[in-house]
Order: C-alpha cells, then structure tokens, then sequence
C-alpha cells in the first residue's frame, strides 16, 4: 500500500476546487487525487531536475490511477478574510481569500503495490514537497509503504452500500481516468479517414483538432489550467469526476474549533527578506539598528497577532501566557536581523522560536508586508524567504550557517550587554553572566571565555570596533533598559560541538548578544 502524510506546519489549507472561481469562498477538500499526483509531477520537474517524465513515473502513475485512494480527514474549520482591490478606474473590488484551519495530518491511501524502484522514486519525490495546492499552504509530506489498512473517515461512494444521509454528505474529487480508457476515448475522437478522401486541407484541419487532445492522461497533467480552458475545456482532459462520502458538517466556521499548538509538526524558523520600494540597498536600516529594526517587526507581528485572534496573541509572540505572566525561560520567540550581503545593512530578518510557531503565530508572520526605519524614505517591505524546523534540516544553508551552524568556536555578531549589573567578582561579574546565560540556554560549560571591552579593545579589528561603537544598546519601545549601557565582544571555545542559534544577554531576543559560528 501506499500512504501519503502531510503535516501543515503554518495550519493552513489552501485550494480552489476545480470549476470554481477563487473569489467564490470554497476550498477543496480533502485535496483531490488529480491535484496530490500534479504535485509530484512539480516535484520530479523541480527538485529531481526532469528534462522529460522518466518510463518508470509513468508505471507509476499509470498504478495509482487504477485505484481510488481513501482518506483519513483531520478536523478543519473554514477561515477567511476579505480584501478591497484597488482596480484602475479608482474603485475597489472586493477578493475573498478562503482556507481551512487544519488540526493534524491528513493521509492519503491506495491500494497499490509498488516494486522496490518505484517506491524509492516515489519516496524522491514526496521527500521535497513543500506546498500543497496554493503555495502558501506549505506541507511537510512522508510516504509509508506498511500494508496497515488507514482508518479512513472520506472514501469512494458504492452506490451498493446504504449511506447515513444525516452523517454522510457525498463531495466530487477529481480522479486520473485510466490511461486504456483514455486511449480508446481518444481514438474515437480521430477516426482514420476514408479512402481517396483525404486532402492537405482535411489532414491540416484534423491535426489542429488532434492538438486539443494530450497524447496521453500523463500528457493531461502537466497542462495548466490556461492551456486547457483556452482549449474550450471546462475540465482537465484525462480526467474524471467521483464521488466520495465524508462526515456531514467537517467543514465548520473557524469558530467552532480550538486552535491548538502542534509543536511536532510547527516549524521553528521563519527567514524574512527586507527591501524598499526603490530597490536601493543603501536605503535598508544599517546594521547598529539591530535591536530598534527587530522592536519595530515584533510590534507588527503582535499587532497582526491581536487583530486574527480578537486581542489575545499568541505567547510565542508576546513572551506572555494568557494570565500575562511571563514565560520561563527562552521558548519564544528570537528576532535576528541579519546582513547577509556583508554590505552593513539589514537585509534580511530571521526568526526563531524553540517551542515552535502557532497556527496563530505563522499567519501572523505571513500577514506582515511592511515596516519601517527611523530617519527612511518609506516603508520596507517584507517577504517571507523561507521557514524550516531546525532539527529537520539536513544541511544548514551556507549564508545561514554563522547563525545556525555547530561548532567549537563562537564569537559575538552583535554586543554582548550584561543583563545584571556588573561586579568584580562572583556570578554577577561579566565571565559569571556569561556562563549563567549559556546554562540558563542548556549550552555546556565552555573550556575558554575571552571577553574584550568594545571600543576600548585595540587588538580587534578598527571595522569592528567602530561597528560595535554604534550599535544601539538598549530598548526604546517599552522595554527595561539595561542595567548598564555597555556592550563587550564575547569569545567563546567549547570541548564539544555545540548547536547554533546561540544569543546571550540582554536584549537577545531582538538581536543582541547574538554569536557567530567560527568553526
């Protein structure tokens, strides 16, 4: 057998059904076959580098066609929020966006046996989806092949069987046809024409017909959506309409349904890319607005946060659970502005929260376009570049890697600022603060601490001096300012490897303290 699992990392599900328009409110669910087998198709183009489908995809799919797949549905609610279009006469239009709140994995199974080669292409191909009909419904996929029959609650209707009409309602999937029946169907559209009959004109003529009728039903699925309206089909050709049964009801208003954190499947890191409306680099906030930049993105975040969840955001945002008691320790989250491009501005921001990000929490984080910087032109805008779960991440991206990377030797990115005050002696001297923040963090004891006073320190290079000179230290959005206003260049060497993000001190969740990974 084989069994499809997508986790929804965002909790969120976006997909129009096939013959609706988008602005008609209404999301596909469960996802139908003819779209899961187009997504792998995307995949072996996209991540597998395919110049043409491989003979064995074809076995592949010529395979899952001929079996209908049942379903195992988690719950879902139906969200949506309206937009007002400028359009160029002046007016507005108004957009609906639709989707479905998702609160666990949904799997797919057929009822096929797959040889040891095409389940390795199958387990290639399901490995790198990332999205899952529109591209901000980001899924992370697994494949199984264990002969355990699903416990599926959405399957084919067999008009043989007697349906509960008060708990079962019958929704239309589209579904591959099998590719004999299509061929045959097919033929008959292109009768062989009669003896003596033929002229230059007729075969002209049929040969454009002919073009309006993929080869084959793999054909069929890698036309888009244009391609095949613009062809007078009201459907993709190859396919087929059939009716399954699901629960009456499983579509409720967001309302009705407790959002809940699955910190198993949440994703931890989000990456944001910063720009301005000119395109000018020079124009981003420079590097010494470190901390002031990640203030500004954090109150947009709750402020997003507030407006979806009616005044409670959620406590990966704010630091606050629902009473407003702080959190202990550090699970919320970090905001890192980084400067990828080496040029001394913030380019881009990364976001890092250990407990993992919310459904909550990411549509805040996917619902921020724009934020600005003291003394700027205007708005910067705001992309997201990427999202990840650490421990899921095979190979840490090499611009990521000072930041996210494992290694013995660390040294500080931004200024370390003692969250105490300071003292010649004991836990509250500036190696005592260290090492308390590197326990309080879970990181080991490290075997040498090397810490140098900025700007004072002449054995350090006169760029870095001058860049720590500048930075702004303390916290000027509500915050508590730092006991005392001074910052320190931190060097660190560990007996063992250890596991970045790694930011100390005051002010590290809005970009101080924050050490690079030297090696």
């Amino acid at each position: 057998m084989i069994t499809l699992s997508f986790h929804f990392p965002a909790g969120r599900y976006h997909a129009t059904p096939w013959g609706y328009h988008v602005n008609e409110g209404l999301v596909e669910w469960p996802p139908c076959p003819w779209r899961i087998l187009r997504a792998l198709i995307a995949s072996g183009y996209g991540k597998l580098q395919w110049r043409e489908i491989p003979p064995l995809f074809l076995s592949l799919v010529q395979q899952m066609s001929e079996a209908f797949p049942v379903y195992s549905l988690p719950a879902v609610s139906m969200a949506h929020s309206r937009h007002y279009m400028p359009l160029d006469s002046g007016k507005t239009t108004l957009v609906l966006d639709t989707w479905l709140n998702v609160e666990g994995p949904l799997q797919v199974q057929w009822p096929v046996s797959l040889s040891i080669e095409e389940q390795s292409l199958l387990q290639s191909l399901v490995s790198p989806l990332n999205y899952l009909g529109r591209s901000e419904s980001w899924v992370e996929a697994e494949v199984s092949f264990e002969e355990k029959p699903l416990r599926a609650n959405c399957y084919p209707y067999n008009p043989d069987q007697v349906r509960n009409a008060q708990k079962e309602e019958l929704v239309n999937l589209l579904i591959p046809q099998m590719e004999e029946n299509y061929t045959q169907w097919r033929k008959e559209q292109f009768p062989l024409p009669e003896e003596g009959k033929q002229t230059v004109a007729k075969e002209k003529a049929r040969r454009k017909l002919e073009a309006l009728y993929p080869r084959t039903v793999l054909d069929a699925m890698q036309w888009d959506t244009a391609q095949w309206k613009g062809s007078g089909w009201n459907l993709p050709p190859g396919s087929q309409w059939v009716q399954y049964r699901r629960l009456v009801g499983c579509l409720d208003s967001a309302s009705t349904l407790q959002r809940k954190n699955d910190s198993k499947n949440s994703v931890d890191l989000f990456l944001l890319s910063l720009s301005t409306p000119s395109g000018s680099l020079s124009a981003l906030p420079t590097v010494a607005r470190t901390l002031p930049q990640a203030e500004l993105l954090h109150k947009a975040l709750v402020s997003k946060a507030d407006r979806w969840k009616q005044g409670f955001a959620p406590p990966e945002l704010t630091g606050l659970d629902e009473t407003g008691k702080p959190l202990e320790g550090h699970s919320h989250t970090h905001i890192f502005p980084m400067d990828l491009d080496q040029d001394g501005h913030l380019d881009h921001v990364l976001l890092w929260a250990p407990r993992g990000f919310s459904a909550e929490a990411s549509h805040a984080i996917l619902s921020v376009r724009k934020t600005w910087t003291k003394g700027g032109s205007g708005d910067i805008h705001v992309a997201i570049a990427g999202h990840a779960k650490l421990n899921h991440l095979s190979e840490i991206p090499e611009p990521l890697r000072p930041w996210l990377g494992k290694g013995t030797q660390w040294s500080s990115m931004t200024p370390f600022v003692p969250p105490r005050y300071l003292k010649k002696t004991g836990k509250n001297s500036l190696e005592g603060q260290i090492l308390a923040e590197l326990s309080l963090r879970n990181f080991p004891v490290p075997l040498h601490v090397e810490v140098k006073q900025v700007p004072d320190s002449r054995d350090l290079p006169e760029s870095q001096r001058s860049l720590f000179r500048h930075f702004i230290r303390r916290r000027g959005r509500g915050g508590v300012a730092p006991p005392q206003d001074a910052g320190f260049f931190v060097r660190l060497v560990f007996g063992e490897d250890v596991q970045g993000p790694m930011c100390l001190g005051y002010g590290s969740h809005f970009g101080m303290g924050v050490m690079r990974c030297e090696k």
